[in-house]
Order: structure tokens, then sequence, then C-alpha cells
């Protein structure tokens, strides 16, 4: 055929795969091997991608544990460390501690007229004192602070010879040398270990308070005290900043407008000025509370405190991340304050000062220094639906009656036992703070209840004290403070009178032998109201909560 003849077929394209039937064993096994190949390419690479998505966040997760760690470092390192060689040695996690708080009224920081008008120089306040001194346990199981507070004037004899300082001597002079001697007299004189020391200057009370962006207060009156510079001419609920926070808290020479509009010295100098740094402190812990979440608040805040902080060296950076771990968030009601009683006494040199009121003061510090011990003496029992409870121990009790406030509750179907007891305790010093029904009975015949929050064990065993008739502890963590519920089982339970501390005068009414215990006018308690202090408050609420606290009752069951 010729080329030009239709019929001639065309020439095979090379690119064209010849069709299956023509194609050998050894191009199928050569495109079945390419086809693999690419394949396995394909899964390769998504698993390549997975491991890179893998590494990135392994690698962010790493940054921001050791970008933590090192901020915690850098931050830690900002703090100033003394050493104090009369300290006691912490026990191990978890169990309670004491730590000394300290408000220097150092004026090192001083550089100009402005502060030297504000808070005098090194020259004209008599060297380093304790503005403030506290000694405050932590207690990790309850989640409670403790804070006792040492009143400045206590005339005490501070050991060692600090020329000009050991011997007789009011408390916040053992400061002058540093920290060690104040912890030693601590320690020695009124029995109170010591496990760390803190101070902060003041610059770090107004740095740590505009840091959070102010306070709120309520202040019912208008307050000033021209020695600190403090003058509030607004009342009720409002932002305090870092000035007038630090005037607050320094001022001892209070005068208040009462009533009658007329301006009046408050008098009690630094028993109130306790109470009001009491409020402060309280204030400080809802800010923090509440800006928690708010890493720039918290940074500033943070920021502010170091720089002027001072802790002892054996206060590791572990121990302060531990301590914020554990309480963190704590709440108001978790923090219990009280002030070292004290009575009046004039030096043979003509000082007023003060010495410790015995023995309640040595009642508080028995109990301060048991909270988050274990209960001595006690035999454990176990009771369906409850806590844990612990027959009457042999423990014998520290607080005074005037201490303790007892919620008296019936949970009997006797008629009025409830307000005849109350009117028994009322008359021996106790403080009755409700009179009711409980929620529920207990067992006719069986025994009654003491219910007592985180720290109020010894206020029980002294509620005990003055009872007759079986009792039965129950641990209840809505309580606070020295505030304990009596739940009675009926008429077997009876006040006769024991007394744990304080002059006694006994009268007989029947068979019923009633003690009545009293504090002695005297002695100071720093218990009595202010009502011209502020106290914190929440911006915005229609009913700002009062400075008096109030408890609602609940069984201890959960």
């Amino acid at each position: 055929m010729s080329p030009d003849d239709p019929e001639t077929p065309a020439s095979p394209d090379p690119d064209q795969a010849p069709p299956a039937s023509a194609r050998s064993r050894a191009d199928l096994q050569a495109e079945l091997r390419k086809s693999h190949k690419k394949e396995q390419k394909r899964r390769h690479r998504w698993r390549r991608r997975a491991l890179y998505a893998l590494s990135f966040i392994v690698l962010v997760a790493a940054l921001g544990v050791g970008g933590l760690y090192v901020y915690a470092t850098y931050r830690f390192d900002q703090i100033k460390k003394v050493h104090a060689k009369h300290l006691v040695a912490q026990a191990p996690p978890g169990n309670p501690f004491n730590l000394l708080l300290v408000g220097s009224d150092s004026r090192a920081f001083v550089e100009n007229a402005t502060q030297v008008n504000a808070f005098g120089d090194e020259a004209n306040a008599g060297g380093q004192r304790s503005d403030v001194t506290m000694v405050a346990r932590f207690d990790p199981a309850t989640k409670t602070v403790t804070v006792l507070s040492i009143p400045r004037d206590l005339w005490v004899d501070i050991p060692g010879d600090v020329s000009g300082i050991s011997g007789m001597n009011r408390i916040n002079a053992a400061f002058n040398s540093g920290p060690d001697l104040l912890v030693q007299t601590i320690e020695h004189v009124l029995g109170i270990p010591v496990n760390h020391y803190m101070s902060v200057d003041f610059p770090g009370f107004s740095g740590m308070v505009n840091a959070l962006g102010g306070i709120t207060m309520d202040f019912p009156t208008p307050v000033k005290d021209q020695y600190t510079g403090l003058d509030v001419t607004t009342t009720g609920c409002q932002v305090v900043n870092g000035t007038t926070a630090l005037e607050l808290v320094r001022s001892r020479h209070l005068y208040y407008k009462n009533s009658n509009g007329y301006w009046e010295y408050d008098g009690l100098s630094d028993f109130s000025r306790i109470q009001r740094q009491d409020a402060f402190f309280r204030a400080v812990l809802a800010k923090v509370n509440a800006s928690i979440t708010n890493p720039l608040a918290i940074n500033s805040f943070i920021g502010a405190s170091v720089g002027n902080l001072t802790i002892d060296d054996t206060l590791s950076q572990g121990d302060l991340l531990h301590i914020a771990e554990d309480f963190r968030g704590l709440p108001s009601s978790h923090l219990v304050t009280e002030t070292l009683p004290t009575i009046g006494y004039t030096t043979d040199g003509g000082a007023s000062v003060l010495k410790l009121a015995e023995p309640y003061a040595q009642n508080m510090i028995d109990s301060f220094n048991l909270i988050g011990a274990q209960p001595a003496a006690t035999t454990p029992v176990t009771t369906p639906g409850k806590h844990t409870a612990t027959t009457s121990p042999t423990t014998v009790p520290t607080e005074a009656h005037g201490q303790v406030t007892v919620n008296v509750l019936n949970a009997s179907t006797v008629n009025g036992i409830a307000h005849s007891t109350a009117t028994a305790l009322t008359a021996q010093g106790f403080k009755v703070a409700q009179i009711g029904d409980a929620s529920s009975q207990l067992t006719a015949g069986g025994p009654s209840e003491i219910l007592y929050g985180p720290t109020g064990y010894q206020a029980a065993l002294t509620l005990d004290s003055a009872l007759s008739g079986s009792v039965t502890y129950v641990a209840d963590s809505d309580l606070s403070g020295q505030t304990v519920s009596l739940l009675i089982a009926g008429s077997q339970l009876t006040v006769t009178g024991s007394s744990a501390s304080g002059s006694t005068s006994t009268t007989t009414t029947g068979p019923t032998t009633t003690t009545t215990t009293t504090i002695p006018s005297d002695v100071y308690t720093n218990t009595q109201a202010e009502p011209w202090n502020p106290y914190p408050c929440t911006l915005g609420q229609t009913t700002q909560a009062t400075p008096a606290t109030t408890t609602t009752v609940k069984r201890g069951t959960k």
C-alpha cells in the first residue's frame, strides 16, 4: 500500500502505554513499585507534619514552664534576705508554721523634703523600730491563717547585751539591731516559736496598694491624723490609694467626726491602729483574690512587693511557691486576727507602756501554739452521718469565757432549753450570738454536740469546761474564729460553771451552781467596737457589709 492509503496504520505513540495484554510482567512490577513509593512518601509527609506539630507544642510548653521558672527566680532574687540564727526549723510540709511579720518604720528610704515631711528621717525617728509586729500561724490542713498582733509598747525583758536595747524595754526596740533579736525576744519572752521572718517597709505598703489599682474601704465617718497626713472627708465605700492606705495603717493619733459633727479623738492609740491594720489586710486580700486572673495586675503587685520585702535566708523560693499555692484564694473567714491581752503600766522612769495581762495572755498564746496540732488525750468516735468526732478530752482549756461566742441551738423536744442554757452561759461571761432550734434533732438521751471551726478547738474546750453532761466534739468548717455552736440533746446537759480563767463569783440556784467569769475592765483585749474605723467593702453594693460578722449555724454534717 502506498503511504497515502487510508488503510495504512499510523505509527505507535511512544507516550501511550501499551494495552495490558501487551505489557510484560516486568512492566507491571515496575509500575506497582512506583505507586508504592508514592504512597510511602505521602504517609511520611503527614507523619513529619504531625511530628513537627507535636514538637512545636512540646517546645511551647517547655518555654512556658521554663518562663515561669525564670520569672519566679527573677522575682525571688529581687527580695532581700537576712540571716536570723534563732529561727526554729520548720516542720515537714503540711504542718503548721509561724511567720513573723514586721512593718518596719525605718526611714532609710527617705531622700527628699517631701518624704521627710511625710515620714520623718533617721535623725528624728529614733532609729529603726517595728511599727507593726505580728506572728501569723499558717495551717495548711485547714487553709487558715491566724494573726496574733503584739502591741509595740509591750514592756518586756529583751535578751542579749545590746547597748541601749537589751533589758527592760518596749518590744519594738528589739528590731533596732535587726530581726534576730526580735525573733529571740518573741520566743524567749512570749514562748511563741518563729519559723520564718518577713518585713515590708513604708514604700512597700503604698506600692502594693497602687499596683492593685487601690483597695476599697467603707468610711463610716470622716477621719484625720495630722501626724501621718491622713485626711478622709468623704464617707462611704470608696477606692483608697497607696498613700492614704499607708497613712491609715500608721495612724495612732486618729480623730473622727462624731454624730454631733465635732472632731473627737479615739484615744486608743496602737489598739485602734491594729484594728485598722486588720481591716487593711482584709481589703488587700479581697482585692488580690479579685485580681488573681489578671496576670498584669498580679505582676504589678509582685513587682511592687519584692523590692520592699526582706525575708530570712531559710525561706526558699520553693517555700514561697508552696505557701502561695496552699493559701491561694484564702477567704476572709479563714483569716483570724487577735491581739495579745495587755494592761497599762508606768515604768520607774515614768514611761507609759503595756504589760502582759495574765492569765489571759498566756491562755491566748497557748491556744495560738496549738492551732493545727493534734488534739491531746482524745478518743475517736464514729458517728453515722457526721464528721469524726471526739469525746470530751482532758486537755485544759486556755480561752477566757469572754473570748468565746456561742450559738445555742435546741436539738431536743424540751421547750425553752436553748433560752435557759443561753442565759446561764451569758451569766458566766460567754458571748451568745444566736438562740434557736437546730436544723434536726439529736437522739434523746444521747450526747449533746459542740461544733467548732478550723481554729475553734480551744473555744470548744472552754465551753465544755462550763457544762455538765455528755458532749461530743464535731468539726464544722462553716464556723470560724472562736465561734462555736452548742446543740443541746436534752435536759441532761446543764451549765455547771467550771471556769477556765478570770475572776469568779459563785451563786447556787437549786441543784445547779453557776460561776460567772469576767475579764477585768483594765485588760486590753482589743475586741471593743470602734464604729469610726473603716472596713472592707465592694463598690456598687447597695448594702455594705458591717464591721461585725454574723454566723449562719449549720449541723456538722456533710
